[in-house]
């Protein structure tokens, strides 16, 4: 006769798992029933207590604060008005040319990618330096 499998039922019917089950105390006693406390009585909520709202800040808080005001706002010259505007109207043209759906010919498409490309070039090269000429210098954070 074969030996049985060590996985599979032994000789009588029963396998590894029962074996174990088997020798489990599963006679766990639960514990008594807790007799439960009387509810403590309920207290009104006592008035809140009135207190002054204080437009003031705290001086605690704002010892890190730094107030910036903005520089002068920069006027817009020639240069990079027509600079937004190629930047701009390249995309547009070729936008409302499929839409409108006419061919624009290679030289076209050429003239526009180029102006789209050295106008981003030209407005990079516009913005301000952040150095140590700057009165906010090393922060060159966010700028409203």
């Amino acid at each position: 006769m074969a030996e049985p499998d060590a996985r599979g039922p032994g000789r009588d019917g029963r396998d590894e798992f029962d074996d174990i089950v088997s020798r489990l105390d599963l006679d766990l006693p639960f514990p008594a029933e807790a007799d439960e406390p009387d509810p403590a009585p309920v207290e009104e909520p006592a008035e809140p207590e009135p207190f002054e709202l204080d437009d003031e800040p705290d001086p605690v808080d704002e010892q890190f604060y730094r107030r910036v005001d903005p520089g002068p706002g920069r006027p817009m010259h020639r240069g990079r008005a027509v600079a937004w505007g190629g930047l701009v109207g390249s995309p547009l043209l070729l936008m409302f040319a499929s839409l409108a759906g006419q061919w624009l010919s290679s030289p076209v498409l050429l003239g526009a990618a180029l102006t789209f490309v050295a106008s981003a070039i030209y407005l990079i090269a516009q913005l301000p330096e952040h150095g140590p000429s700057q009165r906010d210098w090393p922060d060159d954070g966010a700028a409203l």
